[in-house]
């Protein structure tokens, strides 16, 4: 219960977040439009948070983590592309201001052990949250092509969580 409860947040959370795109609040019938538009946004932003991890990065850990974002959101994005084009899904074209000012802030820190612990938590809730949101619509998806991309997307984002943890627990290793 608990569960559903944390997932119809997050679902409510980025209707909302996208609201201002032009996307209405996720109804049944537009719960995998809501969904491939927060993956996509999501893609963006891993994208850029590798991107900037491999430049502002201060440990070799986070900076290959980032290179390996890069590479997996940006083949995630385009399929993600490809089925909402099919389903004439329109999607948004840039992260959200939110996310574009949570990078900015981070940047702050670049090239710190500051950067790389505010890095490695945002990554880490950000996985999180796109497994629920994930999870949540392989059980729930009406579209069986959206939950198929789901499933397909699923073990990439688990893969990066591990990787993120695993790097968290070097980097506290690190800075005792």
């Amino acid at each position: 219960m608990r569960m559903r409860h944390r997932i119809t947040t997050a679902l409510v959370a980025i209707a909302l977040t996208t609201a201002s795109a032009g996307t209405a609040l996720a109804t049944n019938d537009d719960h995998d439009e809501v969904f491939l538009t927060s993956v996509h946004r999501g893609n963006l932003a891993e994208i850029a948070a590798g991107r900037d991890a491999q430049s502002n990065g201060a440990t070799r850990c986070v900076k290959d983590l980032g290179q390996v974002l890069v590479r997996d959101h940006t083949r995630l994005d385009q399929d993600t592309k490809t089925l909402a084009d099919k389903l004439r899904v329109t999607l948004p074209r840039s992260v959200s201001a939110q996310q574009e000012q949570d990078l900015k802030d981070l940047r702050k820190k670049a090239r710190t052990p500051r950067y790389d612990d505010g890095w490695l938590r945002s990554q880490d809730t950000g996985h999180v949250q796109a497994l629920d949101l994930v999870d949540y619509e392989i059980e729930h998806g009406r579209d069986s092509m959206v939950r198929d991309a789901a499933r397909k997307a699923r073990p990439v984002i688990a893969k990066h969580l591990d990787m993120i943890r695993d790097c968290m627990m070097g980097h506290q290793t690190h800075h005792r």
